[in-house]
Order: structure tokens, then C-alpha cells, then sequence
């Protein structure tokens, strides 16, 4: 990456010295060298592995809001006769234009040799340059050191190319622990380039420009933050980005970039329940992702297995094109195999799926019961399936449960016991987590005013255990949207709260809220204070739409998912999918932006979280509304925090 001149920006340079030329232009001081280890840094502190890649938060002077950018090594190219390495940048300028960056590295030197954009003042003023020298020199001489250089630009319109004088040097500043949202990094090296450098109009007057760049460097990763400010005749702007997540080398940490997953669900409108909410599971390597293709002939259950790297493997027909009404599907993992639970017509059936993504049970499975909404999870050597169905034809909506073996022979063989009646009436958006013991389920249930979060326990035979369900939030306005993970002692049960929202509108989906949690023993025992007051704030003060929530359990720490915002040009921030990481204790670690924001007339309504033995992997849907576009899952890897 070009980070110093200005992070690959040498064209808005050329902008500059065009307007300022017509000015006259103006001078400004150079920058100069002070200490510094002319010895430079290792070739340790340069990884250049194909497949490897970066994901930073980036900010620009020039740009009102902070942006991502994706960098991968996707594979090599001869120019000038070298062989370099292509990194490609998804939005170096936040503009969200790629582009293509060529480096040579050998046993003296990192080196820039271009790129795939027009001429610029890289390309045409300075050549290749050497980023880092390996054999001591790297301080010692200047990286450049041009004189009267044609730039190959008519600046000032009299057909005559401008010319210039620029250098550029570099020193080694020092070495620190650096601490960014990919996690923290010890012995990263402090690098500083300073550019100066003059343009000579043809007509008559010069423009100076100057610029400080830093890089910090760490072993094995590369680049971990940067920043620059670049002056032209005056005008001064800066850049800076901070690592937010890596794959390097087989090392692993932080956010990586989303990518899509499963494309071509459905054409493009603003019903978000075509193709509704994905479901995703982990047999601890890789995952299983369940999804509804829409077409023109009806809907059909999809899946797709997902590789540890986050790359997707196979596509699965889960069932052919129904002329059924859909809902939304779950999955789980058994230790040999995946269930997939599906729902068309109110009835729900049981697929399932081995890791390498052959059907077992083809479509429409097991019939497990007359139902909508399911939530599945695995424990003491059986699925419990959850979900809602109306009693009667018009009925309130009931919450029961179903028992399913996983080695049965497809058919009444896996279903274990009758539907178990656990909680009426009124009940909605059901959740299921094992918690080593028992089944944990919690739901939404209409108070006199508003939703509250109620939950209870069931055993692996089907016994409720709790005659009375366990209140777990019944504070002021509504609580919606409960999720449930477990870390062997005590299950995390998560919503969305309005506590803090009193009086605000609920005619829009999902509306304001901020997320809260409450911590459940095994005993069944609420840890975090009265259900009417208590509850932990785990993440507040965004009065944009949040929602469609996701949590799990990585083995070390809770991950929490939830959209922010709607369109963006939402009011209240910046929109997208985010994830916050909190410890057992519910203490929240930062808070990243794993998707970036939506396109234009894009929203991200739904997401859903499993984690593997290395990482987690968080899914969403990316429905856009734009005429002629077609919907997708996306999807990004989590990585626990570094510590290098």
C-alpha cells in the first residue's frame, strides 16, 4: 500500500497544484530528517504471502465519515521484469473504487513499482521506490532525490508539461506496543517518510508541497496503523487507518473484510422476509449457512458450507422450488452432522446435513411439528427444537418444544416425544441455548403494555423444570428480540431494550433501542439485579434503529451482533452491522463495524453468529432495493484479539 503520498493519492495532489496554479501558487517549508537507526527494520516486518489480507478503519480530512478498507495479496504479475506481488485495495480513497498496487520484495529491499492507475506523480516523477532497505541504507541516502523532473501533466493549460523537484526520505523513529480493535501488538516499528517538493509552472511561479507519513510495523503482520498530512501550496490535508483485522501467514486476529456468500436469493424490493433471516452453524471448522432462494417458479431451502477462512465451499439444495409460504430457518450441530429445521405452510421439518454437505435426509425430512419461528440447539445427546404455533385456527400464539435424536432413522424414529407445552399465551421470538445441563429457553411475552423477556429451563427428557418462568426483564417500555448463548457455567440471554426510548414511535422496524443482557445460572437463578430494574447496559446511547440481534460464544469470550440504522442517511450515526465482545462478566470490550455501511438503497436487517475452534462467523442479510440488483447473504470472520 502506498501509504506515505499521501495513501495512494497522488491524482488529488495533481488536483491541488491545478487549482493553486491559477493562484500563482505558493511555497511552504520542507520537513526534515532527526534520528532515527539508519540500519532500517527486518524483513520480518514485510509479510508478502499470497492470500494474505488486512481489513483498517480509515479516515480522511477530505471524506465526512470514516470508511473501511479491505487489502489482499491476491497474486503476482512481471512488470518491468520483476516479478511483484499485487495488493489490492477495496476503498483506499473511501470512494469505493479498488485498486492495484505492485511491490518487489528481495533481500535488499521492499519496493513500490506501480500501479494499474493512470500516470501519477509516483508513476510518472518518482519511479520505483524502496519502501524499506534490508542492507543498512534505508536511512543512510534518500528514498528519492529528483531534479527538474518532467511530470508528464500540463498543469496550466500552455501545452507545456510541468516539471519538478522532489525527495522523499525515511528514518526509523522507535518501537512501542500498539493497541488497535485487531488486538495488541508489542515491538511494532515507528517509521516516518517525509516528502518534499516543488512544482515549476511552465508560465511562470511554482506550487510546494510537503508531507509527514508514519507507518507502524509489526512482526509477521505489517502494517498495524498509519497516518499522513499532506500540505499542497497551503492546503493541507490527512489520512490515518488502524488495523481492524488480519490473516497473515496462518495468523489470525480481529474483523476481516465481508464478502458475499450467497448470491442471487432474490430480486431487489424492500420485503426484507424474501429472502428473511439466515440461520449458520459451526461443526467447529466450518460452517453451515441456511438461507430461501426466491424465484420466479416459488421458494426452496438453500445452505452453503462455509470454510474456516470465511471462503465459501459448496452449494446445497437443501429442498426443491415449493409453491409454499417460507419462514425462517435454524440450524445446529451434533458432533456428526448438522440439522437444519425449516418451516413452509406453519409445518416444520428436520433436514440433515453431514460437514462435507451431503443431504442426508432429502427434502421434506421429518415433519417435527405444526409451528413457525424455530430455534434449535444440542445437548446431552438430543436436539430440542422450540417454536410458536397457534392454538386452534385463530388462537393466541403458544411456545412448545420438541425432542429429535440425532442417529434415529429418518421418520418418527427421531422424534423422541410429543410436542412439550412450555409457555402461553402471546409468545413470540423464541431462543434455545444448552447449558451444559439442561435447555435454556427464553421468549418474548405480551405484559399488560409492553413485551418482556421471560425464560425457563428444560431438561434433555423434556421435563419444564420451571413451573414458574424466570423473569428476566420486565422494565419499563418494551423488550424484544431475545438471544441466548452459554460458557459452561452461566448462559448470557441478550435483547433489544426501550427502557431509555419512553414515548418513542414503534411504527417502524426495528426501532430504537439500545442492548441489554442478564446472566442466568445453571439453578435457573437471574445474576443481574430485579427483572424491573435491572439487566446489564451492554451497548446504549444510539438512538438509531437497532435490532436483529445475534450472540454466541466463542470459548473465551460472548460475541453480540445487531444492525444499526436502516438506509445511510439514517439519523444517529453511522449505519451497518455491528459486534461488540464482552467477557463472562458482561464487561464490553470494543465495538466494530463488521460490515461497513450499506450501499445505496441497501439495509441489513437480519444477522446470525456461530462460532468454530478458531473463529466465529457473522452472516447478514443484504437486501437491496435498487431496480435490477439482486439480494445476498454476506458475510465477515471474527478472530479473538491478538496479543503479538
Amino acid at each position: 500500500m502506498k501509504l506515505w503520498i499521501s495513501f495512494a493519492r497522488p491524482l488529488a495532489i495533481f488536483y491541488w497544484i491545478f487549482v493553486l496554479s491559477a493562484c500563482g501558487g505558493a511555497d511552504d517549508g520542507n520537513s526534515s530528517n532527526s534520528g532515527g537507526a539508519p540500519t532500517g527494520i527486518s524483513e520480518a516486518y514485510y509479510p508478502i504471502s499470497i492470500g494474505s489480507s488486512w481489513s483498517y478503519d480509515a479516515t480522511s480530512s477530505d471524506l465526512p465519515a470514516p470508511f473501511i478498507n479491505n487489502v489482499q495479496i491476491t497474486g503476482t504479475q512481471l512488470v518491468s521484469g520483476r516479478m511483484a506481488h499485487v495488493f489490492n485495495e477495496s476503498n483506499a480513497l473511501g470512494d469505493g473504487v479498488a485498486s492495484d498496487s505492485h511491490y518487489v520484495k528481495d533481500a535488499r529491499a521492499f519496493t513500490y513499482v506501480g500501479d494499474n492507475g493512470s500516470p501519477n506523480l509516483i508513476t510518472a516523477v518518482i519511479g520505483n521506490v524502496d519502501e524499506m532497505r534490508f542492507d543498512g541504507t534505508f536511512s543512510a541516502t534518500p528514498l528519492v532525490n529528483k531534479v527538474n523532473v518532467d511530470i508528464g501533466e500540463d498543469l496550466d493549460g500552455d501545452n507545456i508539461n510541468e516539471r519538478m523537484d522532489v525527495s522523499v526520505t525515511g528514518i526509523v523513529e522507535g518501537s512501542e506496543t500498539l493497541v488497535t480493535s485487531a488486538g495488541t501488538f508489542s515491538n511494532t516499528m515507528r517509521l516516518r517518510y517525509d516528502t518534499t517538493g516543488t512544482v515549476k509552472l511552465s508560465r511562470g511561479g511554482s506550487v510546494s508541497l510537503s508531507q509527514t507519513a508514519h507507518e507502524w510495523r509489526a512482526p509477521g503482520i505489517g502494517i498495524v496503523k498509519a497516518s499522513d498530512s499532506t500540505s499542497v501550496g497551503g492546503q493541507t490535508t490527512s489520512t490515518s487507518l488502524a488495523l481492524r483485522g488480519f490473516s497473515v501467514d496462518g495468523a489470525v486476529g480481529g474483523v476481516l473484510m465481508a464478502t458475499e456468500l450467497m448470491p442471487f436469493l432474490a430480486q431487489a424490493d424492500s420485503n426484507i422476509q424474501q429472502p428473511g433471516r439466515p440461520a449458520v452453524a459451526s461443526d467447529g471448522t466450518n460452517f453451515l449457512v441456511a438461507s430461501k432462494r426466491v424465484t420466479i417458479n416459488g421458494s426452496q431451502w438453500i445452505a452453503k458450507i462455509i470454510g474456516a477462512d470465511g471462503a465459501a465451499l459448496k452449494a446445497i439444495d437443501l429442498s426443491p422450488v415449493l409453491l409454499q409460504s417460507f419462514d425462517m430457518p435454524a440450524v445446529s450441530w451434533d458432533g456428526n452432522n448438522f440439522l437444519v429445521v425449516t418451516s413452509a405452510d406453519a409445518v416444520l421439518h428436520g433436514q440433515r446435513v453431514s460437514a462435507a454437505g451431503t443431504v442426508i435426509d432429502s427434502y421434506p425430512g421429518i415433519a417435527i411439528s405444526d409451528g413457525r419461528y424455530p430455534s434449535v440447539a444440542y445437548g446431552g445427546n438430543t436436539y430440542f427444537v422450540v417454536y410458536v404455533k397457534y392454538t386452534g385456527h385463530s388462537g393466541p400464539w403458544n411456545l412448545y418444544g420438541r425432542l429429535l435424536s440425532p442417529s434415529g432413522v429418518i421418520g418418527l424414529e427421531m422424534l423422541l416425544a410429543a410436542d412439550i407445552p412450555i409457555a402461553f399465551p402471546n409468545i413470540t421470538g423464541p431462543a434455545v441455548a444448552y447449558d451444559g445441563s439442561n435447555f435454556l429457553v427464553a421468549w418474548e411475552t405480551a405484559s399488560a403494555t409492553y413485551n418482556d423477556i421471560v425464560a425457563t429451563r428444560v431438561s434433555p427428557s423434556g421435563v419444564v423444570l420451571d413451573a414458574v418462568p424466570i423473569d428476566i426483564s420486565t422494565a419499563p417500555e418494551a423488550q424484544t428480540a431475545p438471544q441466548i448463548a452459554c460458557d459452561g457455567t452461566n448462559c448470557l440471554i441478550s435483547w433489544v431494550d426501550r427502557r431509555n426510548y419512553p414515548g418513542s414511535p414503534y411504527n417502524f422496524t426495528p426501532g430504537p433501542g439500545d442492548m441489554y443482557g442478564a446472566f442466568v445460572s445453571k439453578e435457573g437463578l437471574l445474576l443481574n439485579d430485579p427483572a424491573a430494574i435491572g439487566g446489564l447496559a451492554l451497548v446504549t446511547g444510539i438512538t438509531a434503529n437497532q435490532g436483529s440481534p445475534a450472540l454466541t460464544f466463542t470459548g473465551s469470550e460472548y460475541l453480540l451482533a445487531w444492525s444499526r440504522g436502516y438506509y445511510s442517511n439514517n439519523p444517529g450515526g453511522a449505519t451497518g452491522v455491528y459486534v461488540a465482545r464482552l467477557s463472562t462478566n458482561g464487561a464490553v470490550l470494543p465495538v466494530v463495524n463488521v460490515s461497513g455501511s450499506p450501499a445505496p438503497y441497501t439495509i441489513f436487517p437480519y444477522m446470525a453468529l456461530a462460532s468454530s475452534s478458531t473463529g466465529t462467523l457473522a452472516v447478514w442479510l443484504n437486501n437491496i432495493e435498487m431496480s435490477g440488483t439482486t439480494k445476498s447473504i454476506n458475510g465477515a470472520m471474527i478472530y479473538p484479539l491478538a496479543v503479538r
